[in-house]
């Protein structure tokens, strides 16, 4: 199997274009390489906006953030800190006690969680 390319086309402004010249001069690189790399370091910094968002709304979990911005949990873990964004959230933290209350069976730590939710 083969990776086949998809060619794209973008339209600057010739102050724009000045740039990139400019910009592909000093970072020794033809003017296409450079395009490429800055739209694929755009592309994750993107999805990594995406991916903390997501986390911080409830709609992903850790290992789905990470995955979805191509980072291991360890990174995704130091990014969501740098980013001042709660890791785990009080419901979060009750919804985990409660599962481990009904793993081992453990109806005072149960009762406790209930309590904690209705407060």
């Amino acid at each position: 199997m083969t990776d086949q390319s998809v060619a794209k086309t973008i339209h600057l402004s010739p102050k724009e274009g000045a740039s990139l010249k400019q910009m592909s001069l000093e970072e020794h690189l033809p003017e296409a390489t450079l395009l490429k790399k800055l739209v694929l370091e755009g592309l994750a910094h993107r999805r990594l906006g995406w991916a903390c968002s997501a986390y911080e709304r409830g709609e992903l979990d850790i290992s789905s953030a990470a995955r979805y911005a191509g980072l291991s949990v360890y990174e995704m873990l130091d990014e969501l800190r740098q980013r001042d964004v709660e890791l785990v959230s009080p419901e979060q933290f009750l919804e985990g006690l409660k599962d481990i209350a009904n793993l081992f069976d453990m109806p005072e730590l149960r009762e406790v969680t209930e309590e904690l939710r209705a407060s």
